[in-house]
């Protein structure tokens, strides 16, 4: 096109090149052209200054030398990079060139005079922090490029009201303290010096003794305790007990093995709730029940009712308990059992039933038949509360031959939740405040990252479940769940796989990803608690610390809309704890306990995939109702 368009003005005639006309018109196409090309990130090497000869780069490692750069040489004179004034020039530092080779990115950086930079690797990528010198100028605008490189998938700068400004190359491999990259600065031939940063996943080294910028750990607020020293991370040491998530600190059981799982019904899933129901079958007269038998189990309780053909049923949950009315039927004597304190019936303190024990367990306080117009009612009086949903099942099992009673089977533990299935149930499209317009359709969609805890050879809590894998079930449900309703998820592992082998750093890298382009993250666990004590442990518990002032409203939007999606025994919000995968992270973070995999009952929810599906529905629920209340950080 260029070289048409100047044929046609070397032609004779009133607009050729030896008019005034001409002469104008071709400079302006010079210029213009000049400048598109100059600009124009196709050709991220082209320079308006003079051409140069590559650098040599010493070492095995190094990628090829990128074009446009002369052996590195002292520098005589003020570096060119530098603009008048100490202007740190955003044409300078802000555009980096990209080269791809083997597999291997390389992305050059000017580095003008007084300019200091922090380099940060994270889960994401390599994070750059630019801070201009005292007394220069700030003009750092704000890039955005797309797919810049083989082992580049994105590169933002941001700048900072403060002077400075943070880069983000982000990269589809994780980074460590020298794995996934190396760094190293050279002077170029106009005496300016190059930040050069060779990205790949098999290079290692990180930054070598050419670089004068700090290397960082990790992204976010450090402590002592979890700053490892060293570019390439040697002597680390692993935090204090109390940084880590609430249940991490509990070995595998040994010589004190937990609680068994509570048997099975035979004949039956042992997950129904039936609230009214008939026996098969038909009796003559009015049959009497006799009295419950009652079965003790680590954590549960189960009622066992022997009913004749005919007899009819309705189960009535009770803030305390449960009543079950019988009809067509009577009772064979009208017993019942109280424990210290209940009275009924004419009998106070420890009653009988016949058999002078007592069958009252942890769980089931006291109960006692009555006569009704219609037959009999039980009552169960139990030691917490009991909803519709939750703390309690039953299943009717049909008489098994001739002469046989069918059973009806009364499961009771405050451990219970719903699990039963969750049917089609999906998300409300995210919509803007503004606009109402749902995010599902716009071009730039909300991020939140989501962590499955442990991975690799850290299973986590061991129980009835294995933590790593039930947290690995839970995320991707949680993906699949806000993925429908317009929100993009980075997820810190979607396979078998840890992030680091030593637990500091691979806590930090997790709480690193979603730095500066996540609205918040939410980190996924599983409680454990030791043998002793496992009866004790059970319900939903969503922690929270003061990294950031939305984390609170986020961290109760979670456990609200969690326990209401299981009916799940509800712990409330903790924080009484510094938990270093909250703490470091710069974003709204929350981190979520769905259930115990020490305690009996609520081992067996984990190990249900109804409520797997149930608990992940809550929490991508309480995701989305943080984001629609603006507690996420912003997003373009």
């Amino acid at each position: 096109m260029v070289s048409l368009l100047l044929h046609r003005l070397s032609q004779p005639g009133s607009h050729g090149p030896g008019s005034r006309a001409g002469r104008a018109c071709l400079l302006t196409l010079l210029l213009c052209t000049g400048a598109s090309l100059a600009a124009a990130p196709a050709d991220p090497f082209l320079r308006s200054g003079p051409a140069a000869q590559p650098p040599v780069l010493s070492g095995p490692d190094q990628a090829p030398a990128l074009p446009g750069y002369a052996p590195a040489r002292p520098a005589a004179t003020t570096p060119a990079a530098a603009t008048s004034g100490g202007a740190v020039s955003a044409a300078v530092f802000g555009l980096p060139r990209f080269s791809t080779s083997g597999g291997v990115t390389r992305v050059v950086f000017d580095l003008p005079t007084g300019l200091r930079y922090a380099l940060t690797p994270t889960f994401s990528g390599l994070r750059i922090d630019v801070q201009a010198g005292v007394g220069q100028t700030r003009t750092l605008a704000a890039r955005h490029l797309t797919s810049p490189g083989g082992a580049v998938s994105d590169y933002t700068l941001t700048p900072d009201p403060s002077g400075g400004g943070l880069a983000l190359l982000q990269t589809p491999f994780p980074l460590g303290g020298a794995q996934g990259w190396t760094a190293t600065e050279t002077t170029i031939a106009s005496g300016g010096r190059v930040l050069i940063l060779s990205l790949g996943a098999g290079l290692t080294g990180g930054a070598d003794s050419t670089v004068t910028g700090s290397v960082q750990a990790i992204a976010g607020p450090t402590s002592p305790a979890t700053v490892l020293p060293g570019a390439a991370g040697t002597g680390a040491v692993l935090p204090p007990q109390d940084q880590l998530p609430p249940g991490d600190t509990i070995p595998p059981p040994t010589s004190v093995p937990l609680p068994s799982a509570t048997p099975a019904l035979a004949g039956s899933a042992d997950s129904s709730r039936l609230t009214v129901g008939v026996v098969s079958g038909s009796s003559s007269g009015t049959p009497a029940v006799a009295a419950p038998r009652i079965g003790k189990n680590p954590g549960l309780t189960r009622v066992v009712l022997d009913l004749p053909g005919g007899t009819g049923f309705r189960v009535t949950p009770l803030p305390l308990g449960l009543r079950i009315d019988l009809t067509g039927v009577s009772a064979q004597s009208l017993g019942s059992q109280f424990g210290a304190g209940q009275s009924g019936s004419g009998q106070s303190g420890l009653g009988q039933s016949g058999s002078g024990q007592s069958s009252l367990t942890p769980e089931l306080r006291a109960w006692s038949f009555a006569s009704n117009l219609t037959g009999v009612s039980l009552t169960l009086v139990t030691s917490s509360p009991i909803t519709l949903r939750s703390g309690w099942r039953d299943v009717l099992l049909p008489a098994s031959g001739d002469g046989q009673l069918a059973r009806l089977a009364i499961d009771l533990s405050p451990a219970l939740a719903d699990t039963t299935p969750l049917g089609a149930l999906a998300l409300a499209p995210l919509r803007s405040a503004g606009s109402m317009l749902a995010f599902s359709g716009a071009p730039n969609r909300p991020k939140v990252v989501i962590d499955p805890g442990h991975g690799g050879s850290d299973p986590g809590a061991i129980g009835q479940v294995v933590e790593k894998e039930v947290t690995l079930a839970v995320a991707l449900r949680v993906r699949a769940d806000l993925n429908a309703a317009g929100i993009d998820v980075l997820m810190t592992r979607d396979s078998d796989t840890q992030l680091a082998a030593s637990k500091i750093t691979d806590l930090a890298m997790r709480a690193a990803l979603g730095t500066g382009v996540a609205q918040m993250f939410v980190s996924i666990h599983v409680n454990s608690t030791e043998a002793s004590s496992a009866l004790r442990g059970y319900g939903i518990e969503t922690w929270w610390n003061p990294n950031h002032p939305n984390s609170q409203g986020l961290a109760q939007n979670i456990q609200q809309d969690a326990v209401a999606a299981t009916a799940a025994y509800s712990r409330g919000l903790k924080n009484n704890q510094s938990l270093a995968v909250l703490r470091q992270s710069r974003i709204p973070a929350a981190l979520v306990e769905i259930g115990y995999t020490s305690h009996p009952v609520d081992g067996q929810n984990l190990a249900d995939s109804n409520y797997l599906d149930r608990v992940a529905y809550g929490v991508a629920s309480g995701i989305r109702d943080a984001l629609q209340a603006g507690l996420g950080v912003n997003w373009r």
